[in-house]
């Protein structure tokens, strides 16, 4: 009896045991997800602040829709105030200091923080012009093509027989020159003749002189390369000079508050986000989403995409390198812009409208 009691002692003891296994073993599959942070170095004040301010919203109206994921995705905001100076600060403390996996960057952050995530092996996704950008296997471009968006502006411009430009621009953001660069390649052959190029820097407040330069050569139309707050003081005063010359612009307008100056005026811009972005963002925000806050959702959900891939089976995060190559893969991607192609050059293209401001909204051109 005594060994009878002995060895079912034994085997309750096994039975705990095994049973103690499976409860840990379970603990650890079921345990905290892996975090993958992304950081943003984005204008939250200032200015374009609401550039920023609209990326922040999309990004994380992004991550509450991504349903169940393997990973757990975070984001660290640090105010680039749209300042070089301040961005690089910005990126520093983000890859140094926060040891972010990922990092987006807009407008004037991009020529710094590319350099930095090809140093450092995180993926770097800008919202800028620049092609140069997506350089390296770690770097990636969302943005409308500056060659796309000059081949729609042209042909608009040869649509109306408008054969003279005059072109205000800002020569501090390198993105105008590549604009320029692309308008000056495009037109020629086609009769339309640059008659004016006027140049300023950022903090001009005091356009007169190059507006009655610019006056003088008897232009058909304004092509405005400037950004806020200098698009708006630039505009006002071509009208308080008593010039009714129209104005266009690649995108500027797209990136004001003050529409007003820019009524019944058409432009060029990246394509209008989907319906189901823009009514998600409202419904949320009670707001419109502002110019570049699709490409950041779609950034976010790319990124997502490419990470729960090349993680499927791995114990912990994947190579960089992996989420690289499985990014480039991405084709036909159902985004808030469209349906993206995430080219070998790192590139995500999308699509090109022609747009109106009518009764202060952004209205799409047949």
């Amino acid at each position: 009896m005594k060994r009878t009691l002995k060895g079912l002692t034994g085997i309750i003891a096994a039975a705990v045991i095994i049973l103690a296994g499976f409860v840990f073993s379970g603990c650890e599959k079921t345990g905290p997800k892996e975090t993958f942070m992304i950081g943003v170095s984005a204008p939250l004040t200032g200015n374009v602040g609401f550039v920023g301010v609209g990326m922040k919203n999309a990004m994380l109206l992004a991550k509450d829709r991504l349903g169940d994921t393997k990973y757990n995705y975070e984001f660290i905001f640090e105010d680039s105030q749209f300042d070089p100076k301040v961005a690089a600060g910005a990126a520093h403390k983000l890859i140094s200091i926060d040891k972010v996996d990922a990092i987006v960057s807009v407008g004037h952050g991009g020529p710094i923080i590319s350099p930095l995530a090809t140093k450092n092996d995180i993926i770097h996704f800008s919202i800028s012009i620049q092609p140069w950008l997506a350089e390296g296997d770690n770097n990636f471009l969302h943005w409308a093509p500056s060659k796309e968006l000059n081949r729609v502006l042209v042909e608009e411009l040869r649509r109306r027989d408008i054969k003279r430009v005059g072109v205000f621009r800002t020569v501090s953001f390198e993105g105008w020159a590549v604009y320029m660069d692309d308008f000056n390649k495009r037109r020629k052959g086609t009769g339309i003749k640059l008659v004016s190029d006027q140049t300023f820097q950022d903090g001009t407040k005091d356009f007169r002189e190059l507006i009655l330069k610019a006056k003088k050569t008897n232009p058909d139309i304004y092509l405005l390369l400037a950004q806020t707050p200098e698009l708006e003081i630039l505009a006002k005063q071509i009208k308080e000079a008593g010039i009714d010359t129209p104005m266009t612009s690649i995108e500027s307008f797209e990136a004001t508050k003050e529409t007003d100056l820019f009524e019944g005026y058409w432009y060029v811009s990246a394509m209008s986000p989907t319906s189901d972005f823009t009514d998600a963002y409202k419904r949320k925000y009670h707001d419109k989403p502002p110019v570049a806050a699709a490409n950041a959702y779609d950034i976010v959900n790319l990124i997502v995409t490419a990470v729960e891939k090349t993680g499927a089976g791995l114990p912990g995060k994947p190579p960089t390198a992996e989420i690289s190559k499985e990014l480039r893969k991405i084709k036909n991607f159902p985004g808030a812009l469209g349906d993206l192609v995430v080219g070998d050059d790192g590139i995500v293209l999308s699509g090109v409208q022609l747009k109106m401001i009518k009764n202060g909204g952004h209205v799409v051109l047949e």
